[in-house]
């Protein structure tokens, strides 16, 4: 039988979050698996990688939870998150 675990040494849960991709009328939906110690962590952890997802100094504006890049022609929105108890749960989550 496989590991299912999906906690790491230190206590890291894995979360699963959700994003939208807008350009134009352009829009693409995609996850991205985090590690993180609680909630507090994955919100930072996200803010993190959202205001990078183009590059250090990209970022032209955040709105709550929408990030825009290269002058606002770009966004992507973060949809939230789930928490991933097991590999079975996140293999069928992105089936």
């Amino acid at each position: 039988m496989y590991e299912t675990n999906v906690t790491t040494s230190n206590d890291e849960r894995l979360y699963l979050a959700t994003f939208e991709f807008v350009c134009g009328e352009y829009e693409q939906s995609f996850e991205k698996a985090f590690y993180a110690r609680d909630e507090e962590d994955i919100e930072n952890k996200i803010k993190e990688y959202l205001k990078n997802y183009y590059g250090e100094g990209n970022t032209s504006e955040v709105n709550e939870n929408v990030y825009y890049y290269w002058n606002g022609e770009v966004a992507v929105k973060q949809n939230g998150w789930q928490e991933i108890t097991d590999f079975e749960q996140l293999v069928n989550r992105l089936l």
